[in-house]
């Protein structure tokens, strides 16, 4: 049997800017396959024109089966693509986060057409057993984490228990149909997973649909033959892609350790923690540094303390200032993620975020809208007020569009305030104190000599009166580019 897996072509300009990253969940689906089937695998983020070469890949491996994964924002390219592979004859899945969390609405919309099957959860288990029973020509009954289309109408079989993370195989990164194209800050870059799962039960998080509120995680001896194996596939950079890496900050720096002994300290590694997990204690981002950790995305997510209860976050705006300086005096850059626009949030809450972020020195933060991602609470608790503007049209669930409303914002104006804090904090001034030119100070000088000349010209556009802020502003909505808006 031929296997096709896919990740959906659509991406967020402004994360592209910086990174480019391999989706892991297929190559691990492939490591997990490859002995049953013949697997290809392919990041159409990477293709160029994504529809060009899908059908020809189609053309040439001629699959059985083509999967696709997909968030929310890029579940109607995935659609287009399953077209694709109808049109070819071949077997239809989808999986990831929008089809796991809404697999039952997809099933019963229109949206479904040319879709056959559906992986609910991880896929390693059941991709496997569902290629075992098509093998030998099997129902699909009884494979748990499968919704499969029977008689016209979709049947959902049980979910599937969590996985037991020893019994899963390494990726197979050697099933990749494209292999270049993958960068942060222009180094070749991989993706590992040294756990999954977070316990910490966010409101505005899907992770809880996906894993529920649990934490398992990879034997480390495991996660560095993983890296090794990046490594030897032409890795320069890695992104440890846990849900959260520091609910265990003991185990975080057991790895450090393991990495320094096994002279990987030369390789840039980037990864997603919570404040709290930096804050505990200095030691922390200290062996971090030691270990190469050039970049951390910092889950600030909000500087108030009753948006931080809201969202059922702990912590403090001490600890996130404490968390910042602990990276950046080892000299590791922040990326800082501020939710921005609970329901009771004004124009003056929306700035004291921004405020608080100058202040404690974020190199890059992003300024987040909250976002109703399909099975949270806060999708609950905002449909029930009324709040959500966009109900149904999830291409616009990218996390920086405006989907929602507050009590005192409309969603356009919660759209041009975050637009103005880009605009605003992205300035000269901050060239003169982010460490991402002191650490990348080739990307740096590319940055701004694609970027400066725009801000240059919109500046005098402005300054002649040609042009308005509010014209910038709709041209970048208009574009999907919120954090490159200086004016």
């Amino acid at each position: 049997m031929r296997v096709l897996l896919l990740n959906s072509p659509t991406i967020l300009p402004d994360f592209d800017f910086i990174a480019r990253i391999p989706n892991l969940g297929i190559a691990s689906i492939a490591g997990n396959i490859d002995d049953l089937c013949d697997v290809h695998i392919a990041d159409l983020q990477a293709a160029g024109d994504w529809r060009a070469f899908l059908s020809r890949t189609l053309s040439r491996l001629s699959p059985d089966i083509v999967g696709i994964s997909a968030m929310s924002f890029q579940f109607k390219d995935a659609l287009e693509a399953c077209e694709m592979a109808k049109e070819h004859g071949c077997i239809t899945l989808v999986g990831g986060y929008h089809p796991t969390l809404m697999y039952s609405e997809i099933a019963s919309s229109p949206a479904s057409e040319h879709i056959d099957l559906i992986i609910r959860g991880e896929g390693e288990a059941t991709m496997r057993e569902l290629v075992q029973r098509l093998e030998r020509n099997e129902s699909l009954e009884g494979v748990l984490g499968l919704s499969f289309r029977q008689d016209g109408e979709f049947v959902h079989n049980p979910p599937r228990p969590l996985l037991d993370l020893s019994k899963i195989e390494l990726p197979n990164r050697d099933a990749r149909l494209i292999r270049k194209g993958f960068y942060a800050f222009n180094k070749p870059i991989d993706a590992v997973e040294t756990s999954r799962g977070c316990t910490q039960g966010c409101k505005f998080c899907s992770i809880q649909g996906m894993y529920g509120r649990s934490f398992r995680r990879f034997a480390l001896e495991r996660v560095v033959a993983d890296v090794h194996d990046a490594v030897d596939h032409g890795a320069r950079s890695i992104v440890f892609s846990d849900d959260n890496i520091t609910l265990d900050p003991h185990r975080l720096m057991r790895l450090c350790d393991l990495l320094i002994e096994e002279s990987l300290s030369h390789i840039h590694f980037y990864t997603q923690a919570s404040v709290k997990g930096i804050a505990w204690k200095p030691e922390v981002a200290e062996k971090m540094a030691e270990a190469g950790f050039k970049f951390v995305f910092l889950g600030i997510e909000n500087v108030l303390k009753r948006n931080l209860e809201f969202y059922q976050k702990g912590g403090t705006s001490d600890d996130a200032m404490r968390a910042v300086r602990y990276l950046r005096d080892n000299g590791i850059a922040v990326s800082g993620g501020l939710v921005l626009g609970t329901p009771d949030d004004t124009k003056e809450d929306l700035w004291t975020n921004y405020t608080l972020a100058k202040s404690m020195g974020v190199d890059l933060p992003i300024f987040y809208i909250s976002t109703p991602y399909p099975a949270t609470r806060l999708r609950e608790e905002m449909l029930a007020e009324g709040l959500i503007t966009n109900v149904d049209d999830f291409s616009k669930y990218d996390g920086l569009t405006a989907n929602i409303r507050t009590r005192h914002l409309s969603d356009k104006q919660l759209q041009y305030e975050t637009w103005k804090m880009f605009a605003k904090y992205y300035d000269v001034r901050w060239l003169l104190h982010t460490r991402v030119v002191r650490n990348y100070p080739l990307w740096s000088l590319k940055a701004i000599l694609k970027l400066y000349p725009r801000y240059i010209w919109r500046r005098v556009l402005y300054t002649l009166r040609i042009r308005s802020e509010q014209d910038f502003f709709e041209q970048d909505v208009a574009s999907r580019v919120y954090s490159k808006g200086y004016f």
